[in-house]
């Protein structure tokens, strides 16, 4: 049987563009610690599911697809997996997916309170087929038993389990002990963007940039490439403009309202819908000084550990915005610069997690700009390169260009 090519949704540019750009300086991501916050309900925004929907009869419209490809990502399968030709028609696998739905929502709504805590990345973990089992290793932890003796040679009391414990917490204690407080990580990200003063006499930039949006994996339409204009302006706003084969597309942010214009002219508002982000995150992302202000937009803020960040090696640290999801930043431990943001936005059945790699700073006015932008996300549509080709720092820009247009 000869496969029907699926559709798939316009891939916007230049709101994913504006995502990455407005992160150069920016924080983000996702952490464990938090309850995930549930998305509005279909009744709460106005809109009716599909008929075929049996299950997620309260999600809304504009939630499906990204609630859909959480649960591909959390399977590692594409969409015809479940929906193989004809996404009109049910199938034995639709099926299958309908009951571990009802089991999972019974389960937060039995166990968590219906908090969002058992998603199908619980126990699937990226497979098709989840394991029921854990794999034999010969030991409990990566720390492994050894000799059942304290650090000065004496016997700790207990058994075996006693000595996991108690060098479990020796470890964690000392990899606590060897990371600096956040305060001294964002101190020294500030001087290596060039410092607090040179980052104040800026208060306006003007950036030319391409865009690449990768064709998709299954070869349905080739790549996206767009010439960007972004604008960006003290103390929040910031338009930006994309040309591309299919027309010109804009988004911004006006101080009050996020939107964006598709190439007729309609416009909408830009938050609300996943996985557009909340607006509190828009007016956090959008503070031309946020590097400065990271301290005060996380009520909390924890340095977790180090990780590997392509080549590199980072903090990580984690903060907890008021309104949204926790946020991770990853900061060179050599170089002091950002290296990788992630962010996140609920669904019906998981997190929508994006995630943002920056490279190639250069100093531009005497600050530190990334020309290179990556971001990827759970679904291949969100994938975007952002090259920067040109910076003009504190261009004449009319308060006018950021107001949010009228609609055609």
């Amino acid at each position: 049987m000869t496969k029907t090519p699926v559709s798939r949704p316009r891939r916007s540019v230049p709101t994913r563009a504006a995502g990455a750009i407005l992160g150069i300086f920016a924080t983000a991501g996702m952490a464990a610690g938090q309850q995930p916050a549930r998305p509005p309900s279909a009744a709460a925004t106005g809109q009716t599911p599909a008929k075929t929907i049996q299950v997620l009869t309260d999600v809304p419209t504009a939630q499906m697809i990204p609630t859909m490809r959480v649960i591909s990502a959390s399977l590692g399968v594409e969409c015809e997996f479940c929906h193989e030709t004809n996404r009109t028609l049910n199938t034995e696998k639709k099926d299958v997916a309908r009951k571990m739905m009802r089991m999972t929502l019974a389960l937060n709504k039995a166990s968590f309170g219906d908090s969002l805590r058992v998603t199908c990345f619980t126990c699937h973990r990226g497979s098709s087929t989840p394991l029921a089992t854990a794999t034999p290793t010969g030991q409990y932890t990566a720390l492994g038993v050894g000799v059942l003796l304290k650090g000065n040679g004496s016997p700790i009391p207990g058994g075996q389990d006693a000595v996991l414990s108690e060098r479990l917490r020796e470890y964690v204690a000392k990899e606590k002990s060897s990371l600096p407080p956040p305060e001294q990580i964002l101190s020294t990200y500030i001087t290596a963007l060039g410092g607090e003063q040179a980052l104040r006499r800026i208060t306006a930039r003007k950036i030319t940039a391409t865009t690449e949006v990768p064709a998709d994996v299954r070869a349905v339409g080739p790549a996206v490439h767009a010439l960007t204009q972004q604008y960006f302006k003290a103390p929040n706003l910031w338009v930006i403009t994309s040309q591309s084969a299919s027309g010109t597309t804009s988004s911004g942010f006006d101080g009050t309202v996020a939107w964006r214009q598709d190439a007729r002219g309609v416009v909408t508002e830009a938050t609300g819908a996943v996985p557009a982000p909340p607006l509190s995150r828009v007016k956090r992302t959008a503070d031309f000084y946020e590097p400065l202000n990271l301290k005060q937009a996380y009520p909390r803020l924890i340095t977790r550990g180090t990780a590997k960040v392509r080549d590199r090696d980072a903090y990580l640290l984690v903060g907890y915005p008021d309104g949204d999801l926790p946020e991770q930043l990853f900061f060179d431990t050599q170089t002091g610069l950002l290296l990788r943001k992630g962010t996140a936005t609920a669904t019906a059945l998981g997190e929508y997690a994006v995630q943002t790699d920056y490279d190639d700073y250069r100093d531009v006015g005497g600050v530190k700009i990334p020309y290179l932008v990556r971001t990827i996300g759970i679904s291949p549509a969100d994938g975007v390169t952002t090259q920067i080709e040109k910076v003009d720092v504190n261009p004449q820009l009319d308060a006018g260009l950021f107001v949010k247009p009228v609609s055609k």
